[in-house]
């Protein structure tokens, strides 16, 4: 028995000195006044000025029709592609809203072809179905892109003054707002393009032409070849 309260006495001082280390090192690691360090947040010094896109919304809404598209909305959709053309038009998106009646559903389908019919790409459209919609309401959202150019160079600062080693305000302002203009279409910012279908018959060619053991180039044009002219020596 006294063999058992002694080991029982070595085991609550192990565990009382065990305690007293672990309080002295939060002790340490909280710092002066129980506060905790804290590392400041790494921020590159060209995430000041991020390069990214604006949208803003639109909607117009049609009416379902159950005898089809009428003339005054043939009109409406008319300028609208005139807006979304793929050739000419503006950086855009447009998503049809119905309900999931078959009947907005069809007419939904209606609008997208005809809006693709006049020179709007199918990656600028899409469709989706809302439990909230109006059954006899197509809802066109159209949202619009453009790219943000920022107002630089509004206040100045020592740049010189590098004694802690951190960019200045004005840093990469005006490299991403030259950027941000040139962008031809500001929806590249916004979300990756979709890619294009690959060419499937020019593959096959190639791997019929490899399978036979032939040249997979293409053949060799005359006109292609440059030669220097001998006019003037």
């Amino acid at each position: 028995m006294i063999f058992h309260l002694s080991a029982i006495r070595s085991r609550s001082g192990l565990t009382a000195t065990l305690s007293l280390c672990i309080l002295s090192l939060s002790a340490c690691a909280e710092g002066p006044a129980g506060r905790t360090a804290q590392a400041p947040a790494a921020v590159l010094p060209t995430e000041q000025y991020p390069l990214r896109a604006e949208t803003s919304t639109d909607a117009i809404n049609l009416r379902v029709n159950p005898n089809g598209l009428s003339e005054n909305q043939r009109r409406a959709l008319d300028r609208l592609a005139d807006r979304a053309s793929w050739v000419d038009g503006e950086p855009l998106t447009l998503e049809i809203v119905t309900s999931g009646t078959p009947a907005a559903i069809a007419s939904g389908r209606a609008i997208s072809a005809y809006l693709v019919a006049h020179r709007v790409s199918e990656d600028t459209v899409s469709s989706t179905n809302r439990r909230d919609q109006p059954d006899d309401i197509v809802t066109i959202n159209i949202v619009s892109y453009q790219a943000h150019v920022y107002e630089c160079n509004r206040s100045w600062e020592n740049v010189a003054a590098s004694a802690r080693n951190t960019p200045y305000k004005n840093y990469g302002c005006a490299i991403t707002s030259n950027l941000a203009a040139q962008i031809a279409d500001p929806r590249d910012l916004y979300s990756p393009a979709p890619p294009t279908p690959a060419d499937t018959a020019r593959k096959s060619a190639v791997l019929e032409r490899y399978r036979k053991g032939e040249k997979t180039g293409a053949d060799t044009d005359d006109n292609a070849k440059g030669t220097v002219s001998q006019a003037i020596q």
